[in-house]
């Protein structure tokens, strides 16, 4: 009877491996549903075979999160961590969590199963890679700091991290030590043309920089002193730009343009907040990036009518001015001065589409 189970067992576990090979073969070809299909269609049949259930699980879990559907992903993933935990139970279950917006019950996933399994690298990089998106950098370099770069180490893997470390070192202010990550990476994997883009954008980003920093430098010696309602609207600005966590730059440009608006048009402001959230619109219009007033008028505390009213008035004002003035006088990010094209968003790095799972 034991003979007979054990080879019953044997035939399932040999069929089971087929059908991942086919499971591999349509996922990389994105026909999720298929996998899913034949996954649960194993799955009815096997009965209480712990480790074959978790590895069909792990690819549903996979399937499910590739057209979407979190909750079930969930679902399946959590289960396969319960019946075997691995490592890739344990990123997928973290990717689901995120998917459905719990940030916090990813990270603690993540780091439990990066002290199971510190030879998968893919959980330290997951984790990484949600704290960036969380904004929480000096973190994300945190975790990289401990995961070797070169090695056993895939060669995409070890590209990718080339390019994510140097990404978050820039992000943070590191210039140097990016640009020689970024030359090591290049003199290891000659052929990845990705880092020397990298490279290439780096150099970019960080004379853009510079040019910023300069600008805004300049701007700051060149604002003259207010007083009575015109300091309060100029000390509305700067409130205006903290709350929205805007840069530097923008809240710089929108205190110059009310003093340009002063020096050429009348105004009695009785509303200072009203007034400083229009004139940080009207500097993020110059930027290309036109907001609607209400959002930011409920932000600030302040009426979205009497924003409207007050950046009609500045309107009317850049608009009598010549185009290229106004942009050099008032833009921040798009201000010629800054010779060249403004720097893109930060670029979200994502994780990879496909895990390759073990065979059962």
């Amino acid at each position: 009877m034991s003979r007979r189970r054990n080879t019953s067992s044997d035939e399932q576990a040999e069929r089971v491996e087929r059908a991942l090979r086919r499971c591999l073969v349509w996922s990389r070809s994105g026909r999720h549903r298929k996998v899913i299909a034949e996954i649960d269609r194993h799955l009815a049949a096997l009965g209480d075979q712990a480790h074959l259930t978790a590895v069909l699980l792990v690819w549903k879990a996979h399937a499910l999160l590739a057209i979407g559907m979190a909750e079930q992903a969930h679902e399946a993933a959590l289960r396969a961590w319960e019946l075997e935990p691995s490592p890739h139970a344990c990123h997928l279950a973290a990717r689901a969590h995120e998917a459905l917006g719990d940030q916090g019950a990813a990270e603690e996933l993540l780091r439990m199963g990066w002290r199971l399994f510190s030879d998968a690298l893919h959980l330290p990089v997951q984790l990484a890679i949600l704290l960036a998106d969380q904004g929480r950098l000096p973190e994300a370099l945190e975790v990289l700091a401990e995961v070797p770069v070169g090695g056993d180490a895939p060669a995409d893997l070890q590209v990718f991290l080339f390019g994510m470390k140097a990404n978050l070192l820039a992000a943070v202010g590191r210039w140097a030590e990016a640009d020689e990550l970024l030359q090591r990476g290049m003199n290891d994997h000659p052929e990845a043309g990705v880092l020397s883009e990298a490279h290439a954008s780096l150099l970019g980003a960080r004379r853009r920089a510079r040019a910023e920093k300069a600008l805004a430098e300049s701007w700051a010696d060149s604002l003259g002193e207010l007083a009575g309602i015109a300091h309060e609207v100029d000390e509305a600005v700067v409130r205006c730009g903290a709350v929205n966590e805007l840069s530097t730059l923008v809240v710089l440009a929108a205190r110059r343009l009310w003093r340009g608006y002063l020096e050429h048009r009348e105004a009695r402001p009785q509303a200072p907040e009203a007034w400083g959230a229009a004139l940080v619109l009207a500097v993020l219009e110059l930027d290309g990036a036109r907001a609607p007033a209400a959002p930011f008028a409920r932000s600030f505390g302040c009426n979205a009518s009497s924003v409207r009213a007050a950046l009609a008035r500045l309107r009317s004002f850049i608009g009598a001015l010549d185009v290229e003035f106004a942009r050099r006088a008032f833009a921040a990010h798009t201000n010629p001065r800054l010779d060249g094209p403004p720097s893109p968003p930060r670029p979200r790095v994502r994780a990879a589409d496909v895990v390759p799972f073990p065979a059962p």
